[in-house]
Order: structure tokens, then sequence, then C-alpha cells
């Protein structure tokens, strides 16, 4: 009796393999897709971005004024678009 206990815990011991070898890819696979899903919070273009909106509201960062040139550039070129 005792070598037909020892042959049943083996199998039972192989269908344990079986199921954990089931499972060890797809937790690979869930690792993979965590990792990615973190990883794409941390580009450089969505660190300190805004995340409150207010409606109606410019909460970005100030604009660099225009020099004179740049002033006479755009009346000049309005100039021609007057009707």
């Amino acid at each position: 009796m005792r070598c037909n206990e020892e042959e049943g815990g083996g199998a039972a011991g192989a269908v344990e393999q079986s199921d954990m070898t089931k499972a060890t890819p797809i937790l690979i696979w869930l690792v993979i897709a965590g990792l990615a899903i973190i990883a794409q919070g941390c580009r450089e273009d969505e660190q300190n971005r805004l995340l409150i909106y207010d409606k109606g509201t410019y909460q970005g960062q100030q604009d660099e004024g225009l020099t004179e040139e740049q002033v006479d550039a755009l009346r000049q070129r309005s100039a021609g678009q007057k009707f």
C-alpha cells in the first residue's frame, strides 16, 4: 500500500505543477502590463502638468511678449488684408 500512496502523491504534485505552469505566463504578462502602465505615467511630458482646470481661465505659462520688429511686421501683414 505504501508504494501506491507514494505514486498517488506524485501524481497530485504533477497536477499542481501543471496548474502552476499555466499561471506563470499569465502572471508574467500581468507584471509586464503593470510595468508598462506605470512607465507611461513617468514620461517627461506628463510631469508637472495641470490636472485641475478652471473653466474659462488659461492656467498655462505666460507667453513671451513680442518685440517691436514683430509688431511692425504683423501690422504690415494685416494692412494688406483690409477690405
